[in-house]
C-alpha cells in the first residue's frame, strides 16, 4: 500500500464514522453498501467493538468516503 492511499482511507474512515458522532478512537473494521447508505462493523481502541449503520440521506462527500472504503 502506498501513502496515499493511506491517507485516503484514514479521511474517508473519518468522515464516515464522524457523521455518526463517533471520533478518533473508532475505527471501521468492515463496512457495506446499502439500499439506503451503509452499515459496518467498528471497533473502539480498547478493542470494544460495534455496528453503525446509515440513518439519513449520504451526502456527497460520504458518498466518497464510502466508496474509498469499499472498493480499496
Amino acid at each position: 500500500m502506498n501513502e496515499d492511499f493511506l491517507s485516503e482511507k484514514i479521511r474517508a474512515e473519518d468522515i464516515i464514522l464522524g457523521s455518526l458522532g463517533f471520533g478518533e478512537e473508532a475505527h471501521i473494521i468492515s463496512i457495506e453498501k446499502t439500499k439506503d447508505g451503509f452499515s459496518g462493523i467498528g471497533v473502539f481502541k480498547d478493542g470494544e467493538e460495534f455496528s453503525f449503520c446509515s440513518e439519513d440521506e449520504l451526502t456527497e462527500i460520504e458518498i466518497w468516503a464510502l466508496g474509498v472504503l469499499i472498493n480499496n
